[in-house]
């Protein structure tokens, strides 16, 4: 059976000096426009998340709601997931093994350095670094969500907002 893994690094955010606290920063207007391009293409090429776990920082949460509104899914898919942040490759593979096998295409938005070492980790390392709102696109030919730690990728693909129009 075909599962997805959609990973989204947040997009472009205000400099840290400006918010007390780094949880608490929010996107500049580049990162959100960046957010609607980068989903738009998304959907252009047929993936469509069942669900969304994203990091509880501002700049990951708002940027998870932006693929929603252009996706049209509704934010009720959107889960926060505390252990995001500041996060862990390891963290974010244990909370893909253990979604529902009815889910069959996931997002996760999150923070480098642990959001592109898990795009790495996933595409055997073809991707090590995911810019703002970088985003890498796995696919994986799987039964049940918690054989992914076997599986070898059958497919990915990446997009970077610095290549839309």
């Amino acid at each position: 059976m075909k599962r997805t893994i959609i990973i989204v690094r947040h997009g472009k955010a205000c400099a840290h000096d400006i918010f007390e606290k780094d949880i608490d920063r929010v996107l500049i207007k580049r990162g959100v426009k960046d957010g609607y391009k980068v989903s738009k293409k998304i959907i252009k090429s047929g993936v469509k998340p069942d669900m969304i776990l994203t990091s509880p920082a501002a700049r990951a949460s708002h940027s998870a709601i932006i693929f929603t509104r252009a996706m049209k899914t509704g934010s009720d898919i959107i889960k926060v997931v505390e252990n995001f942040y500041p996060g862990s490759a390891s963290k974010m593979m244990e909370n893909i093994s253990s979604l529902n096998d009815e889910v069959k295409t996931v997002a996760l938005f999150g923070h480098n350095p642990s959001i592109s070492d898990l795009a790495g980790h996933l595409t055997r390392g073809i991707m090590n670094f995911l810019p703002t709102t970088g985003t890498a696109i796995v696919h994986f030919e799987i039964d049940k969500w918690q054989d992914i730690y076997s599986s070898e990728p059958v497919d990915y693909s990446f997009i970077f907002p610095r290549e839309l129009k």
